[in-house]
């Protein structure tokens, strides 16, 4: 019924749309917009249809507490929340788990990546500063040539202004929610500003022992010196969050008072992380510039793996340095060209130990035991070499071509006992322990990724394109050593992904309009088989359509809608459960999902903002034998300006109080389990300029 009612309004929404194109004013010019696909500022008109822009205007009434609220009103994004501010990525694929997840989607503020090339994590969003952004970036599918590993599904950027209004505010929500937050700006000067910003969090959790307290500071810094221009920034964060684990049970979320409890109330998360970055650039000559940016972060994570036998804790770090270079050409009006070099190197330690018996079988007490289970450190390199260009052959067709070398090398060092033993060298029973640690070993992983696209201009408001893709992600080292049962090595390859998409996109003064349909291939996917070994070889395929579609009835007045269709499958021969998966539907992976809003601004004091939000059905295994039906739920927004310094704020959220789970998933050890998602709750804020 939940999906019957979001299609009909969907369809009612798109037919006020089509039955007022006519009407439909040219736009004489677009709004120019900052947005980095490739590290320099671009216009509007320049962003290709697989690009969206989340604005300063629309973060700021929609507020979100998880980035999953800014996310999600993207077309063909459809990440989960998990517990707190944990979350699991979902662009153009199913939603992703484990290393293969983070390493499928790109995540950067200020266009450098957050985590190190092969040491990312699947919750690493929650490092970002997306409080205060001014505006999210969403790139669906492969990046530009200017990105490399990891941008294989798809990439996220947040970005921070480093000037604009001072302010301060006050937040307070359901479960005991606050949030105060600031920014300052200083100097305000053309050629010398700054800005610092402060965001501090404290959440109960509607469930039993599942609340977070975060704190996120960050500094932008631009300036003149002689011929350059500089740019300079910092974001650190702290999180100590209790997390809270899945229920089990068939729809066992829908019960009221189950969905409250937490069955892992030792269960919690530890992270810290510290980036600063300083950015050069300067006009070289009369038709090229140069960019260059130099980048430093510091992460620590501490957290109790509540999912895993026995609640290991592991702990883990990551430092490293590394700097992006390009140099652009202009030699004519129709063509620009860019080169460019990019390095960083890691240095990252992991450990996995446990304190307290296994509790369980004989066999999962004789197989894990205290003590240390992995004691590793890796340092890896990274390098690449690129180029890109833009060549406007006609006043109607342009051509964008890109390339990228990227070599990525480990140097793995096991800093225990090499094997499946005890950390004492002792023997477990049933023929060894569950966790194998390899012995010192070194690989090396190098690709080479292409990219072309086909722009049509017919008319000033229509932009149509084709895009041909290749992308790819190293193996993360997790995946490379971190082993199970008798797995002492690994021989994996690189993962790899070949697209192709179809894009049209529309703007006039009253209707914005977007279509993406594509069609992509996952090959020589890593995972976990039956025996507990990485493997690769696997491969899925996906194909979708993504629309998006804003029309203004009246000054007053504005619909939008965003929707996704896609449908993934698994394409290799694979046996799960006895059976082979072959044509099966990728778990985890709504067909249809999307959101319809209403705006109403009356005047310029107050606007508000109605949301009708759908998650369509998804199969929970890979044998297709477990669903979860998917819902459908209802927000509500409004702002309100008192005068010239002070607005209120207020948000409804699942208005109609539905039971659903932000997460669901199926194993044959626990059968269905949820991460229940939150009732009816309710956040109001006050916000001072000055």
């Amino acid at each position: 019924m939940s999906h019957f009612i979001f299609v009909l309004t969907l369809t009612i929404s798109t037919a006020l749309i089509v039955n007022n194109f006519a009407l439909a004013q040219d736009s004489s010019e677009l709004e120019e917009l900052t947005i980095i696909g490739t590290r320099i500022e671009e216009s509007v008109q320049e962003i290709a249809a697989n690009v969206s822009v989340l604005h300063a205007s629309e973060l700021g009434t929609l507020a979100p507490v998880h980035i999953q609220q800014a996310l999600n009103r993207v077309p063909g994004v459809s990440t989960q929340r998990g517990n707190g501010q944990e979350s699991l990525p979902g662009i153009r694929s199913a939603v992703l788990t484990g290393s293969g997840a983070c390493g499928s989607v790109l995540v950067l503020e200020e266009a450098i990546a957050v985590r190190g090339n092969g040491f990312c994590n699947v919750n690493e969003l929650f490092d970002t500063h997306f409080e205060q952004a001014s505006q999210i970036e969403v790139v669906r599918g492969p990046n530009t040539a200017f990105y490399g590993s990891n941008a294989l599904n798809g990439s996220i950027n947040i970005n921070l202004p480093s000037i604009g209004q001072d302010s301060v505010s006050a937040e307070f929500g359901s479960d005991s929610f606050i949030r105060l937050k600031g920014a300052v700006s200083y100097a305000k000067e053309n050629d010398n500003q700054g800005r610092v910003y402060l965001t501090i969090s404290d959440d109960g959790g509607f469930r039993d022992e599942s609340g977070y307290e975060q704190q996120k500071f960050s500094w932008r810094h631009r300036a003149q010196l002689n011929n350059w221009n500089i740019q300079a920034g910092l974001t650190y964060t702290n999180l100590d969050q209790e997390t809270a684990g899945f229920i089990v049970g068939l729809d066992s979320y829908r019960d009221r008072s189950l969905a409250r409890q937490n069955p892992t109330p030792e269960a919690f998360r530890k992270t810290r992380s510290l980036r600063t970055w300083l950015k050069g650039s300067r006009t070289i000559g009369q038709t090229s510039d140069f960019t260059g940016t130099v980048y430093l972060r510091d992460t620590e994570m501490d957290f109790l793996q509540h999912f895993l036998p026995g609640d290991p804790l592991e702990q883990n770090e990551q430092s490293g340095i590394g700097f992006q270079t390009a140099l652009y050409f202009n030699p004519t009006d129709q063509l620009s060209w860019a080169i460019g070099i990019d390095a960083e190197i890691t240095d990252a330690e992991l450990t996995q130990t446990q304190d307290l018996p296994t509790v369980g079988s004989n066999f999962l007490v004789e197989t894990i035991p205290t003590g240390t289970h992995y004691d590793y450190q890796v340092d890896s390199e990274q390098i690449a070499i690129f180029t890109h260009a833009n060549w406007q052959f006609t006043d109607s067709w342009e051509i964008i071509t890109g390339v990228r070398l990227e070599s990525i090398f480990y140097d793995y060092d096991n800093l225990t006992l090499d094997g499946r033993t005890r950390d004492d060298g002792s023997e477990c029973g049933f023929g060894g322990c569950r966790y194998n640690r390899p012995a010192d070993q070194k690989d090396r992983f190098t690709h080479i990724s292409p990219k072309v696209g086909l722009r049509y201009r017919p008319s000033e408001q229509w932009r149509l394109s084709i895009t041909l893709a290749d992308a790819f992600r190293a193996p993360q080292a997790t995946e490379l050593y971190r082993l199970q049962g008798e797995q002492t090595t690994t021989d994996l390859d690189i993962v790899e992904n070949s697209s192709i998409e179809l894009a049209a996109k529309y703007v006039s003064e009253k209707l914005e309009f977007s279509a993406s349909l594509y069609y992509s291939e996952s090959d020589n996917l890593i995972i976990r088989d039956s025996d507990s070994f990485n493997i690769d070889g696997q491969s899925t395929s996906s194909e979708g359509l993504e629309l998006s579609a804003q029309y203004t009835l009246s000054e007053s007045i504005k619909w939008r809608a965003v929707t996704s269709i896609a449908d993934h499958q698994y394409t290799s021969e694979q046996i799960v459960d006895g059976s082979n998966i072959n044509g099966n539907q990728v778990d985890t992976a709504p067909k249809v999902f999307g959101s319809i809003f209403f705006d109403w601004a009356p005047n310029s004091r107050f606007s508000t903002e109605l949301e009708l939000q759908h998650v369509g059905s998804y199969y929970l295994d890979p044998s297709n034998e477990h669903k979860y039906p998917g819902h459908t739920l209802l927000n509500a927004r409004a702002r309100f300006e008192l005068n010239e310094q002070w607005r209120v704020s207020i948000r409804g959220i699942n208005l109609s109080n539905r039971a659903y789970a932000d997460r669901a998933d199926f194993t044959t050890f626990t059968d269905e389990r949820y991460f229940p998602g939150a009732p009816r709750s309710a956040f109001v804020e006050l916000n001072y300029q000055f």
